[in-house]
């Protein structure tokens, strides 16, 4: 009798997430790219301090993400629901951006270098972007709730 190995956890992940996760890995690094670059404009050009310029650069930031994460990511194209997605999306926005300006504004504490408002902002959202990924999984555009909200919407039940 032949017994298949046990699969590991990554290549359980990896099969089930793969091309969905690495889309999002690309949107992500696309938006740090937006994002730090909006954080070398308003400090360095603009001469604002840590602290403005991650607000800014979030809040400009978030807007591409949600679009490119919503349809290209989750390739969800029914209309956005602002109360269950685009608040829920925003708010883990604005949980990476108060974590990071208080990371900024304690880092501005200790130097007024451009490197350490960067490494400060992405050292801080990358502690946070695995979390989002599962959260925007299960929660937001994933297939866990859109098969919940069809059964729902048809009176199936969504489980087997």
């Amino acid at each position: 009798m032949h017994v298949a190995p046990a699969e590991s956890f990554g290549g359980r992940v990896i099969r089930k997430y793969g091309r969905r996760f690495g889309r999002f890995v690309l949107v992500s690094l696309l938006n740090v790219l937006i994002g730090q670059s909006l954080l070398v404009l308003a400090h360095s050009v603009l001469g604002w301090s840590f602290a403005i310029s991650n607000v800014f650069a979030v809040t400009v930031s978030a807007g591409p993400a949600y679009v490119l994460t919503r349809y290209w990511v989750w390739e969800k194209w029914s209309a956005n629901h602002f109360g269950r997605e685009v608040i829920p999306f925003w708010g883990l926005a604005f949980l990476g951006l108060v974590v990071s300006t208080l990371a900024a504004a304690m880092a501005n504490g200790y130097s007024n270098a451009q490197v350490v408002l960067n490494v400060v902002s992405l050292a801080t959202f990358g502690t946070i972007w695995v979390f989002k990924f599962f959260v925007l999984d299960r929660f937001l555009f994933g297939t866990s709730r859109q098969s919940t909200v069809s059964a729902q919407a048809d009176g199936t039940s969504p489980l087997p």
